[in-house]
């Protein structure tokens, strides 16, 4: 199978097809979203992975990469709660030899100062069933330090500790079963620890037997804190995936210093076996 790539400028819209079907969505002109994201994610059965900008949390577009804080500004829900901080689009180029694109950004505050410069970039390959997305981003401070932060997972947010690479899922994934590096467990124990990969997988309506997929966040381990906290939320009304890079502490990144952090997510139908999960760890670490 290959795949078919649409990029439209105008709508800063770039999408990938398999099989005359959509399967990707990546937008970074949204009016209400202040971080580019996939809105749309399906397996290669045309199975949706992700919600967009759910009722609950609008502030949730898909597939998404936010800072919680950034020296004390919300960048998360900024467009909804308080000023409006955004990650601005620079440059978005299309890979010519790969499919995939990079795109430059600005994490700019209300008040129309830089803080922070990212350079992005996603490839999209098949395998093992499914397909990959391999996300990099290098962040750079251009204007004195500046302190990532979370907002503190205690027993009064005990939701809390998220920032960085997320997926906010269909609600087709309640009741998920977690699989793991150390084990299958089920999503309320799988919560902050940290594994070197996690895959979340759910039941899908409609089916008279039982249909599964899910969506699977590798850990490279050339990252900072790694292997990092894994979130694992399912709660009634929100299923969610999220590296928990900042569970612990906050990271601060000084003038001259580049932050590198790479992650892979495998996309399938079906459930998956930890040993291909571990298959597919021993590949990507190459």
């Amino acid at each position: 199978m290959e795949f078919e790539t649409i990029y439209s400028e105008n709508e800063a819209l770039w999408k990938v097809n398999m099989d005359g079907s959509t399967i990707l969505e990546y937008v970074y002109g949204e009016v209400e979203d202040p971080n580019p994201s996939f809105r749309l994610v399906k397996t290669k059965a045309g199975h949706m992975i992700t919600l967009y900008r759910p009722w609950d949390h609008p502030w949730h577009p898909g597939m998404f990469f936010s800072w919680k804080y950034i020296n004390g500004l919300n960048f998360w829900e900024s467009m909804y709660h308080g000023k409006k901080n955004i990650a601005v689009t620079d440059s978005f180029i299309p890979l010519e030899e790969k499919v995939g694109f990079q795109q430059n950004l600005s994490y700019i505050t209300y008040q129309g100062e830089t803080l922070l410069k990212e350079k992005r970039m996603i490839q999209i390959e098949t395998g093992y069933e499914g397909y990959f997305i391999h996300w990099e981003g290098s962040f750079t401070p251009t204007n004195g330090p500046i302190t990532l932060d979370r907002t503190e997972n205690t027993k009064e947010s005990p939701w809390g500790g998220y920032a960085g690479l997320s997926c906010r899922l269909n609600r087709n994934f309640l009741g998920p079963v977690i699989t793991t590096d150390l084990g299958v467990y089920e999503a309320e124990d799988a919560f902050s620890k940290s594994f070197k990969w996690c895959d979340y997988s759910g039941k899908l309506d409609g089916f008279i037997q039982e249909h599964w997929a899910g969506i699977c966040m590798f850990d490279h381990h050339s990252n900072v804190r790694h292997p990092s906290p894994m979130l694992t939320y399912d709660y009634k009304d929100m299923q969610f995936l999220s590296t928990g890079f900042l569970f612990n502490e906050p990271y601060v990144l000084n003038m001259g210093e580049t932050l590198q952090l790479n992650y892979t997510f495998y996309i399938h139908d079906g459930q998956v076996q930890g040993e291909n999960l571990k298959k597919i760890w021993e590949k990507i670490s190459e």
